[in-house]
């Protein structure tokens, strides 16, 4: 019984570590699917209706994030940033422009409660992707 006790803590240890490890890497994918999704979306130009060209974008992504961002976290979790041609911050959309658009520091939950886990920081995972804006016929609103 006392060797069956320990080995099976040792067993549990293993499948909860195995289980945490896969749960972080299921969420950093489909993070980076979904500010990749956006990031396509965004280089076109185009908007959702009835929203501004970063609004649309913050949909897209919380669209495709399979339901791990809310949308009202999505204008606190979600980075846009655009550089014109020559590397410099700008805070225009405008077609040639570069997009820089992040999800950063997104937490990982813990699946054994904290007295039982690594009570460190919290792990978390940050993406991001950047893409050259194509030139736009009819300039989005930001």
């Amino acid at each position: 019984m006392v060797e069956f006790a320990l080995c099976f803590l040792l067993f549990l240890g293993t499948v909860f570590g195995f289980a945490q490890v896969g749960m972080a890497i299921w969420i950093k994918t489909t993070l980076h699917h979904a500010v990749r999704e956006a990031g396509r979306f965004a280089i076109t130009g185009r908007t959702v209706s009835g929203l501004g060209h970063d609004a649309s974008i913050r949909q897209v992504v919380t669209r495709n994030a399979a339901g791990l961002i809310d949308p009202a976290q999505a204008d606190s979790l979600i980075t846009i940033e655009y550089f014109d041609r020559d590397g410099s911050p700008t805070a225009n959309n405008d077609g040639g422009n570069t997009l820089a658009l992040a999800i950063a520091d997104y937490p990982i939950p813990l699946l054994v409660p904290a007295p039982l886990s690594y009570a460190g920081s919290p792990m978390t995972v940050s993406v991001r992707t950047v893409d050259r804006l194509e030139p736009f016929r009819n300039p989005p609103a930001r």
